[in-house]
């Protein structure tokens, strides 16, 4: 892992971190209450990785400008600035070193996640286009008595049953803790993101 985002131990607060560092790209920064932060407490790798709790108030944690985005602008995404950023160490979760492995157990969950915000953006969206199709009158009738539109009609509601299949087969075999439950993560992810 090339995380570069550090926390040290200063001698003069012997029973705390320092965090050094960014994040980038960060969902919901600046309005969380607390961040956990993956930060180097070790040497290169994987095993170097910590976990720490950091609260919004802390001194030495700031945020920068919003990032102007595309799509998907319910949540904000910031940056997430440490300097000299002091936390106890009692604030780590688990033993230090663990962090990278707490950073991909929770990576399946986020899969489903943003794969579960995208099936309600898409079924939405269908609503939508449904309803208008039934309003929106061309050469007399209705747009949605025309085939070529039943046909855009029944691929929307054809993949957003896919997306929602996906979904819940993978959070199924997440949730019983199978083998192939990441690979099935990722998948849905990238059924409903597309």
């Amino acid at each position: 892992s090339s995380l570069q985002t550090k926390a040290e131990i200063d001698p003069a607060y012997p029973d705390h971190y320092t965090l050094n560092g960014g994040k980038a790209f960060i969902s919901g920064a600046g309005m969380s209450d607390i961040y956990l932060v993956m930060c180097r407490t070790g040497g290169p790798g994987p095993k170097g990785i910590s976990c720490v709790v950091v609260p919004k108030d802390t001194p030495g944690l700031s945020f920068g400008a919003d990032e102007k985005k595309m799509g998907w602008k319910v949540q904000p995404t910031r940056q997430v600035i440490f300097e000299d950023c002091r936390v106890p160490i009692a604030n780590r979760l688990g033993a230090e070193g663990q962090g990278f492995v707490m950073a991909m157990a929770g990576l399946d969950g986020g899969r489903l996640s943003i794969g579960s915000c995208s099936l309600g953006a898409a079924q939405a969206s269908f609503e939508i286009a449904l309803k208008y199709s039934k309003e929106r009158k061309q050469f007399a009738k209705a747009i949605a008595d025309y085939q070529g539109t039943q046909f855009k009609l029944a691929n929307m509601a054809t993949n957003i049953n896919i997306m929602r299949l996906s979904l819940r087969s993978a959070a199924a075999l997440l949730d019983q803790g199978h083998p192939a439950a990441a690979v099935h993560c990722a998948m849905a992810k990238k059924t409903s993101t597309d």
